[in-house]
């Protein structure tokens, strides 16, 4: 597969996935607590052979405290660039005006927490891969020290591009032509189980997602990833002779395109957080309480 700029990412999903991949894809659904497999990974699926090798080599650092911590810190990063740097719009009064019920309340809030979770262990992998093809990521004097095995979450509903329907395509769409993104984020592909949701939280985020200054935070983001990887146990190289020749330019370049889309995404997954809170207008005091862990989403019908 030779990719260009510009053209749609052939992804391997996990109902396409055979053989090692497949078996790869439940092993990472099994060491994170994942119920479904990232974009990331569903790009690597297109590389079985260089797939195998990296997660082979990356398996005993993701199950780390390191890197747990590691993803921990870039979590919390964007939620304060985000809350401090922006005025994120009310979408709790957003929600109600469109009469969730409590349960679809309860799983948007699942929806929003699991990508916080989720999508800063993506963006750490993804770096982590950019850097190796540079250099020997990681560092030999970082302990490999188990983390505990996550909890298992819940099953997220995504909407896939082929079986949505036309006027969420149409966002989809909007999303890749406004921000030049290459691929879909499965954050949107989530919201997309709520058409009114993901069309009023597009509207509202749009003029945020396309300003200089979210693309000065994107790259921010981006920089802390890549040099993040410095605190992770290693190290790890992949050369040449781990690539397919006529293949390598192509996964260089998807790689680092992933890093510049997961730091966007988890900037993203942020305004969501906070939007779903209340916004970043509201009383001081209600702000300071808000944190990365204390997130206060009473998102009520």
């Amino acid at each position: 597969m030779v990719w260009k700029k510009g053209q749609a990412v052939q992804l391997v999903s996990l109902s396409q996935a055979t053989g090692r991949v497949l078996d790869i894809y439940h092993d990472v659904q099994h060491v994170f607590g994942v119920p479904h497999v990232s974009s990331f990974f569903q790009f690597l699926g297109n590389y079985p052979r260089f797939l195998d090798r990296y997660w082979s080599a990356v398996r005993p650092i993701a199950q780390t405290q390191a890197f747990f911590s590691c993803a921990q810190r870039l979590r919390a990063d964007a939620y304060s660039r985000i809350r401090t740097d922006f005025e994120i719009p009310d979408l709790k009064a957003e929600v109600n005006r469109q009469k969730f019920s409590p349960g679809a309340c309860e799983e948007l809030r699942d929806c929003i927490n699991f990508f916080c979770y989720s999508v800063p262990m993506s963006l750490l992998l993804a770096a982590f891969l950019s850097e190796s093809f540079e250099t020997a990521a990681g560092n030999a004097a970082i302990p490999l020290t188990p983390a505990p095995a996550p909890k298992p979450h819940r099953r997220i509903v995504m909407v896939e591009e082929d079986s949505a329907s036309p006027a969420v395509n149409a966002i989809f769409a909007d999303i890749r032509r406004s921000t030049g993104a290459d691929v879909v984020h499965t954050v949107y592909r989530a919201f997309a189980r709520w058409p009114d949701f993901l069309n009023s939280y597009w509207n509202a985020v749009k003029p945020i997602a396309v300003s200089e200054h979210f693309q000065q935070g994107e790259s921010a983001v981006r920089e802390e990833a890549l040099h993040i990887t410095t605190e992770l146990p290693g190290p790890v190289q992949f050369s040449a002779s781990d690539l397919n020749e006529t293949e390598a330019g192509s996964l260089i370049r998807l790689t680092d395109m992933f890093v510049h889309s997961l730091s966007a995404a988890l900037l993203n997954v942020s305004v969501a957080r906070i939007a779903i809170e209340g916004g970043s207008l509201r009383t001081k005091t209600s702000s300071e309480d808000a944190t990365p862990e204390n997130p206060k989403t009473e998102v009520t019908s």
